[in-house]
């Protein structure tokens, strides 16, 4: 069985750069490994992309329920076949941005929690790559050139607060607030024990 990999985060914190290298880091070590993102590629996940360029139509609850319905494609075509197969998986995003997103718009997170791990495997680590909000709009736009509904400074600080309370033992917040080589390593030194303890790599690698 494969090991499950959620990175996540507020936009801007570097999610896909850092699930990028972690495969890369993976595969460089002899460990089969693959990133899926969320939203997917579904008819649910496009529909949330054409929401998030356009800005908000619908309530918080619809939102929800196309993350959910999206999530439960990923995990039903991608997630559990890949993990089926030995292959490690890596989440840029998974549904603790559901909780922390739209619990920043006053959906209950445990609620939210609940009605994912009732389908969606929980992941062995989840690392939330952690980053101020203004330091977060301030990427967005000078990638994007301005920010969007999802992005405003108040309810990214929301976002981060939730995320934040999300911490246990097998959640880990990770600082994102520094060079991506830095941030890569921290990552790096959370995964490689999680892989050892799977025999997903040799005793003596690092």
């Amino acid at each position: 069985m494969g090991a499950l990999i959620a990175l996540e985060g507020i936009d801007g914190s570097g999610k896909s750069t850092q699930a990028r290298v972690l495969r890369d880091a993976l595969e460089a070590r002899g460990v089969a490994a693959v990133v899926f993102r969320e939203p997917g590629d579904s008819e649910p996940g496009e529909r949330l992309r054409e929401l998030f360029a356009h800005g908000r139509s619908v309530s918080p609850e619809k939102e929800m329920h196309l993350f959910i319905e999206d999530r439960r494609i990923d995990v039903r075509d991608n997630i559990l076949p890949a993990l089926a197969a030995g292959t490690t998986v890596v989440m840029d995003r998974y549904y603790f941005s559901t909780m922390a997103y739209q619990g920043a718009l006053g959906i209950d997170p445990e609620e939210i929690r609940a009605v994912n791990e009732a389908f969606a495997p929980r992941p062995d680590l989840t690392l939330i790559l952690d980053l101020p909000a203004p330091t977060s709009a301030a990427r967005i736009r000078r990638s994007r050139g301005a920010t969007d509904s999802f992005e405003e400074v108040d309810y990214l600080r929301r976002v981060r607060e939730l995320f934040a309370s999300f911490v246990a033992a097998d959640v880990v917040l990770i600082d994102a607030d520094r060079p991506e080589a830095e941030v890569a390593a921290a990552i790096w030194a959370e995964v490689e024990p999680l892989l050892r303890t799977k025999g997903k790599l040799p005793r003596d690698m690092t």
